[in-house]
C-alpha cells in the first residue's frame, strides 16, 4: 500500500478506545492452528523495528501494531527514523508496547522486520540476544537461526496487484508470529482503511490474510513470541502535534495560519480537518512571513490565533513576533524543533532553538516560553498558552521538538472539564461606555491595558510597530519610552504566578536530581525507574516554563539535591546555560545528545554512573 507519513491523522479514530478482550488466538481465513513447538515466551515489554527504503511503508506497519496493542490495554510508544525525501534512503520505525507506562524507545528490539538487506544489517545490530528477524525473501541476504524470510513483496505483487502492499502482508505475518488475535488485528485495518473506500480496504484485508498464511505455511502454527495484555484501558494514542491541534480547538482557538515545514505540518493538517467545524479558519500562507502577519492580524481583530513552524520558519517569523510584542498583540507560536542550523536535518530530533526563542529579536520585548513533556501536557499547555497570550497581551511560544511532535504515545483521554478560557481585559461596548476615556495602551498598576477589538463602539485606537504613547500614536519621547518599556517588560515578573509550574517525579528525599524539558521527559522517567531498581533514588524537575526562568522553584530544587543533571538535546547545553545565568551553581552537570536521535533511558543512566552521581 502507498506510504503514509506519520501516525494516523484522523483524530476521531485516534480518540477511539476499544475495550481489550481476552487474549485468544483466533484463526483468519480458514487457518487451522495447533501446537507443535514449546510455548513461546510471553513478553511484558516488546519492541518491533520495521526497516526498508523510504516509501516501503515502514511507518504503516508500526502504526497498525501500535493501534492493535492499544486495544490490548498496553502502553504504546512509536518512533521514526526517516530521511527528508519521498522515496529512497533507509527508513525505519519502532513500536514499543508495555504493561508499564512507557514514554520512550526501548534500548533493544525484540523483533525486526526488514524489507531490504540494509535494513536487515542495521536491524541485527539493534536486536536483543535471541531476537527474531523477519525478512523479505529475495531482498534480505542475512541468515541465522532466528532469521525467517517470507516472499512479502512477491506475494503482494502477484496476489494483491501491487508490491507496495508488502507492508500489510508483513503485518499479517507478524500477527501470527506474535500471537495476535486475528479478529482484533483485522479490525485495526478496517478502522485505518475503511474511509478510503471498499477497494483499498478489501485489498489490505486480503494482504493481511495472505501474510498470516505465509507465516503459517513457512514458519509454523505456533507464535514465536506472545505479548502479555495490559490494564491501560480507555486510553488514546496520539502525537504531540495532534494534542496541540486539539488543545487549540478546545481552548477557543479560531484562526491558524502556517506554511508547511517538517515537523510542524501535521498541526495545520489536523486543524484543516477539524477547525472549520467550529467556525474556525485555517490558512496555508505563501511563506512564514505571511503566516506570522496573518496570525497577528487575526489576533488584533479579536480571534484566538496561532501559527506553527520549525527552526528555519521561526527565523523568518522573528521580526513579526517582535512586532506582536511591541504592539501587545496576543499570539501563540508553536516551534517544533529539529536539527539545525539552516536546513539541518529536517526529520531528525534536537532541542537547539531554546536560546533563539528566549532572546531572538532586535530590541527587547516580553514573551513566555512553555515546554510540554508529553501529549497530555501538550494539550494542556496549548490551552494555557492561549490564555496567557490574551491575559498578558504578548507572544507565547510553545516549544515542542521532533520526538514530541511526531512520535505517538498512549495516555488517558484529554480531560475537557479542566479547560478554562481567560480572555483577560477584553472590553465590550458596555465596558467602554462606563469609562471616562479609552486608551489602548493605558498605563495601569498591573501593566495590562484594557483591550477593545476593532469595531467595538467607542474603542477607537491606533496600533503600530513603532514605539507609541497610551493612545497608540508614534512617540520618541524619552519618558514615554522608559514607561512603555517598564510596562511591557514588567509582565515577566508580574505574570510569574500564572505561569505553568514544574512537575516533580521520584523520591522527594533523593540527593540526585535530573532536570529536563520537552521529550526528554520520557527517557528521564524511564531512567529513574532503572536507577530505582538498582537502589538509586532520584528526583526529576520537569521544566514547563522556560522563560522567564522559574528561579524560585529551581533554586529550591537545587538546594534539595547534591547534584543536578540537566538532560537536553543540543551541543552547548542551552538549558544549563540559561539556569546558570540566574543561578550559578557547582551542582549543575550536563548530559547532552546532539546526533539527531532521542535519548535512551540507558544512556542517561550510564552518564550518571560515569560522572560519579551514584553512590
Amino acid at each position: 500500500m502507498p506510504r503514509r507519513e506519520g501516525p494516523f491523522t484522523d483524530l476521531a479514530f485516534l480518540a477511539m478506545a476499544t475495550t481489550p478482550e481476552a487474549h485468544t488466538l483466533v484463526p483468519a481465513s480458514g487457518e487451522q492452528l495447533g501446537s507443535s513447538r514449546p510455548a513461546a515466551p510471553v513478553l511484558h515489554d516488546v519492541s518491533v523495528m520495521i526497516g526498508g527504503q523510504g516509501g516501503d511503508g515502514t511507518l504503516t506497519v508500526s502504526d497498525l501494531l501500535a493501534h492493535y496493542f492499544r486495544t490490548r490495554g498496553l502502553y504504546v510508544y512509536t518512533s521514526r527514523n526517516v530521511l527528508s525525501r519521498i522515496r529512497g534512503g533507509h527508513a525505519d520505525a519502532s513500536m514499543r508496547a508495555s504493561v508499564e507506562p512507557t514514554w520512550s524507545q526501548k534500548w533493544k528490539e525484540d523483533l525486526v522486520v526488514a524489507f531490504d538487506d540494509e535494513a536487515a544489517r542495521i536491524g541485527q545490530n539493534h536486536l536483543v540476544s535471541g531476537g527474531i528477524l523477519l525478512g523479505d525473501q529475495g531482498q534480505v541476504k542475512v541468515s541465522g537461526e532466528r532469521v525467517h524470510v517470507l516472499p512479502l513483496s512477491v506475494t503482494a505483487a502477484s496476489k494483491v496487484g501491487n508490491g507496495l502492499f508488502k507492508n500489510t502482508v508483513a503485518y499479517g505475518a507478524l500477527s501470527l508470529i506474535m500471537g495476535l488475535d486475528a479478529a482484533s488485528a483485522r479490525a485495526v485495518i478496517s478502522a485505518r482503511f475503511g474511509r478510503r473506500g471498499g477497494d483499498a480496504l478489501e485489498r489490505n484485508l486480503k494482504a493481511f490474510d495472505l501474510g498470516r498464511q505465509l507465516a503459517l505455511d513457512q514458519i509454523g502454527k505456533d507464535p514465536l513470541l506472545t505479548v502479555e495484555d495490559g490494564a491501560a484501558k480507555d486510553h488514546i494514542l496520539t502525537t504531540g502535534n495532534q494534542a496541540c491541534a486539539l488543545g487549540f480547538v478546545v481552548g477557543g482557538g479560531r484562526f491558524f495560519a502556517g506554511y508547511p515545514i517538517t515537523p510542524a505540518t501535521p498541526i495545520m493538517e489536523a486543524l484543516q480537518r477539524y477547525l472549520p467545524q467550529f467556525d474556525g479558519v485555517v490558512r496555508q500562507a505563501e511563506d512564514e512571513l505571511a503566516a506570522i502577519n496573518m496570525t497577528m492580524g487575526a489576533a488584533y481583530a479579536g480571534a484566538r490565533a496561532m501559527t506553527a513552524t520549525s527552526g528555519p520558519g521561526l527565523s523568518l517569523m522573528t521580526e513579526g513576533i517582535g512586532h506582536a510584542g511591541e504592539a501587545e498583540i496576543p499570539i501563540v507560536v508553536v516551534d517544533c524543533q529539529r536539527v539545525g542550523p539552516s536546513t539541518g536535518e529536517p526529520t531528525r530530533h534536537e532541542q537547539s532553538d531554546l536560546l533563539h526563542v528566549v532572546f531572538s529579536s532586535h530590541g527587547e520585548f516580553p514573551r513566555f516560553v512553555l515546554a510540554p513533556g508529553d501529549a497530555q501536557d501538550t494539550f494542556d499547555l496549548t490551552v494555557t498558552a492561549l490564555n496567557l497570550a490574551e491575559k498578558w497581551q504578548l507572544p507565547v511560544i510553545l516549544l515542542l521538538d521532533q520526538a514530541l511532535s511526531e512520535n505517538a504515545q498512549t495516555g488517558p483521554r484529554f480531560d475537557l472539564s479542566r479547560v478554562r478560557i481567560d480572555r483577560g481585559k477584553l472590553l465590550t461596548a458596555r465596558d467602554i461606555e462606563g469609562m471616562a476615556v479609552y486608551k489602548r495602551y493605558e498605563f495601569t498598576p498591573d501593566g495590562i491595558s484594557p483591550r477593545a477589538v476593532p469595531g467595538t463602539p467607542g474603542g477607537e485606537g491606533q496600533t503600530t510597530g513603532n514605539e507609541h504613547d497610551e493612545w497608540g500614536h508614534v512617540s520618541v519621547n524619552r519618558e514615554n519610552r522608559r514607561k512603555m518599556m517598564a510596562k511591557r517588560m514588567g509582565r515577566l515578573e508580574l505574570a510569574r504566578p500564572d505561569l505553568p509550574p514544574p512537575r516533580f517525579f521520584g523520591d522527594e528525599k533523593a540527593r540526585i536530581g535530573l532536570i529536563g524539558f520537552g521529550s526528554t521527559y520520557g527517557p528521564i522517567r524511564e531512567a529513574q525507574r532503572l536507577l530505582k531498581k538498582e537502589g538509586v533514588a532520584t528526583r526529576f524537575y520537569q521544566a514547563r516554563t522556560l522563560w522567564p526562568v522559574p528561579v524560585d522553584s529551581l533554586q529550591a530544587f537545587l538546594e534539595s539535591v547534591d547534584v543536578a543533571y540537566v538532560v537536553e538535546h543540543n551541543y552547548m547545553g542551552q538549558l544549563k546555560m540559561l539556569i546558570q545565568q540566574y543561578l550559578p551553581s557547582p551542582k549543575l552537570r550536563s548530559i547532552r545528545k546532539y546526533d539527531g536521535d532521542s535519548f535512551f533511558a540507558e544512556e542517561i543512566v550510564g552518564e550518571v554512573r560515569r560522572s560519579g552521581g551514584t553512590p
